[in-house]
């Protein structure tokens, strides 16, 4: 069973609040690693949208996802680990499955699934091999990207994971050796995340100083879950590092209609009933709920049953973002759209929603 300390006044594992730093601009980042941005976002779209997405090109693009989340997911605990432990790890003078553990239990409390590791062989031969079982997986993909990213971290080199389902939501992840082509390689390059103050004040909790909009969601520790009190919706902590550059690799790979056809793919899956906030809330109600994601600082929002439009700064995950609320326009006020948007150098994204 997981042991989690829990904050007396919020109810957020101490241990999430330790692991991210939500800035001054609707903006999250890893604490050991600040140019390392985050989102706390819902994450039961993302296998839904992976699907969508190869349905409307007409392939399957989960090689991709899993390669470049690897990558990702390699930086994200090449920080965490502190040098000394990788070398320690490779020089075999402490043993990797307790470091494994942890890496799960860590990943428990963001939201993944339930972790267990199962066995391994790591004797830096082509027959070494790790497995894991992984219930309710948040992805699918992204899961084994970040195991992957995860085994690179600790032990170099890179590393193919599968994956089967063994009973319903339980999944097996097998690792191996593996090299990737250069070309993906270079397609996996992470832009580092640079602060820019904006004075966006999330009220904090007077105990550990995480939002208190956090507060709403309850962390089940033991299941790997967490899940908003009054709506249930999952969330998961997320790197734009994950997902931007996947969508990036496409694009390069399969042309320009790419950032159309993840949105539409998003949109898609908003149809079939998952609102994703209120729109007709506050307009600081949802500059708040957009921070408390770390998708970006609100500046303006203008709704009608006949248009809606907005401009963020410093957006990440955009095309999410946008397929969004396109999808949550439409559901609101039960109608077709057209989106129309632009997105700075700078992350400074505005869009126009219009009914049809």
């Amino acid at each position: 069973m997981l042991d989690v300390k829990l904050c007396e006044e919020c109810k957020v594992p101490e241990l999430f609040n330790r692991e991210i730093a939500w800035l001054d601009n609707g903006d999250i980042v890893q604490r050991t690693n600040q140019s390392a941005r985050a989102t706390f976002i819902e994450c039961e779209t993302i296998d839904p949208l992976i699907k969508n997405i190869g349905d409307i090109i007409g392939v399957s693009i989960e090689h991709l996802i899993i390669n470049i989340t690897a990558r990702g997911s390699q930086l994200y605990n090449e920080n965490a680990l502190p040098d000394l432990v990788r070398q320690m790890i490779r020089s075999k003078q402490i043993d990797l499955v307790p470091i494994a553990q942890a890496v799960g239990m860590r990943g428990q409390l963001m939201g993944y699934g339930k972790h267990e590791w199962i066995d391994h062989r790591y004797e830096n031969d082509q027959y070494d091999f790790s497995i894991q079982r992984i219930t309710k997986p948040f992805s699918l993909p992204i899961m084994a990207g970040n195991y992957a990213g995860a085994l690179a971290a600790a032990v170099g080199g890179e590393h193919a994971v599968i994956y089967e389902e063994l009973t319903p939501g339980v999944y097996q992840f097998k690792s191996q050796w593996a090299k990737y082509h250069n070309e993906l390689k270079k397609r996996m390059a992470i832009v580092p995340y640079k602060h820019v103050s904006a004075g966006l004040d999330l009220e904090r909790c007077p105990i550990c100083g995480a939002p208190m909009l956090l507060a709403e969601y309850q962390w089940q520790g033991n299941e790997g879950l967490i899940k908003h009190g009054d709506t249930g919706r999952r969330m998961a902590l997320l790197g734009p590092q994950m997902m931007d550059p996947v969508f990036r690799a496409l694009e390069d790979e399969l042309g320009e209609t790419i950032p159309q056809i993840v949105v539409e793919g998003q949109r898609r899956f908003v149809e079939t009933g998952f609102p994703f906030l209120d729109l007709e809330k506050s307009d600081e109600d949802l500059r708040l709920q957009l921070a408390l994601r770390g998708l970006g600082n609100l500046q303006e929002f203008e709704l009608s049953d006949k248009r809606m439009g907005l401009k963020l700064n410093n957006a990440c995950l955009h095309l999410l973002l946008l397929g969004f609320m396109q999808g949550t326009f439409e559901l609101t006020f039960d109608v077709k759209s057209d989106i129309d948007w632009s997105l700075s150098g700078e992350g400074e994204l505005e869009f126009e929603v219009t009914a049809k």
